[in-house]
């Protein structure tokens, strides 16, 4: 496992290979805004996924409470998935969790992912997925649930890093921080904080699985 952090460690920083891997994180931190707001009564009106690895979801929200819970979904849900899949990883429920990606791309795809960016990356993953599927390669399953349980738990300390930074350098880039300051009143510091604080937590967790 250790080589495939490393390795998207080093997928992070380059260039395009970027886009094409980091956009799971970005799928999977904006599915977390869509299903905090299907828990909390919202609406999910559709959710658009970036070449730069950016992503926004559109909801609606039935009270300030539920507003701050969608906000707050999107790094959290990232660091949840992080450390289920790692545990599924270490548990060797290789399987399920293959059929867990697919599932989260298929949902998107068919609901909410409307930009071109955001099909034309969804259909590539869902195909790729079926033809490993149809000619039953369990190896490349096993390597591409690795890769990207790897991936989500590097953008995700990554992206919350970036939002902390932001939050104190350059306010109108904090994204959900910012917006949590204005729902709340509570600077967006503590939230990149909080954010960031999260994702180490979750990324202490897996490495205690591994040792």
């Amino acid at each position: 496992m250790y080589v495939y952090i490393v390795s998207s460690i080093i997928i992070s920083f380059l260039p395009y290979i970027r886009s094409l891997a980091g956009t799971i994180h970005t799928l999977i931190h904006e599915s977390g805004h869509a299903i905090a707001a299907l828990v909390t009564s919202g609406k999910v009106y559709s959710i658009s996924l970036f070449a730069n690895t950016e992503g926004v979801a559109y909801t609606g929200s039935r009270s300030l409470i539920s507003s701050i819970l969608i906000s707050y979904a999107g790094y959290t849900f990232a660091s949840m998935v992080s450390f289920i899949s790692f545990y599924l990883i270490s548990t060797e429920q290789i399987i399920i969790l293959f059929y867990a990606f697919f599932s989260i791309a298929l949902i998107n795809l068919l609901l909410w992912v409307r930009n071109a960016f955001g099909v034309l990356w969804l259909f590539l993953y869902l195909g790729g997925c079926t033809l490993l599927i149809y000619y039953q390669l369990y190896f490349l399953k096993e390597v591409m649930v690795y890769l990207l349980s790897s991936i989500i738990l590097v953008q995700s300390v990554i992206a919350s890093f970036i939002i902390l930074l932001s939050s104190v350098k350059n306010i109108q880039k904090a994204g959900d921080a910012l917006l949590l300051q204005r729902l709340t009143y509570i600077p967006a510091f503590f939230w990149g904080g909080l954010f960031f604080s999260q994702s180490l937590f979750s990324t202490y967790c897996i490495f205690r699985f591994l040792l």
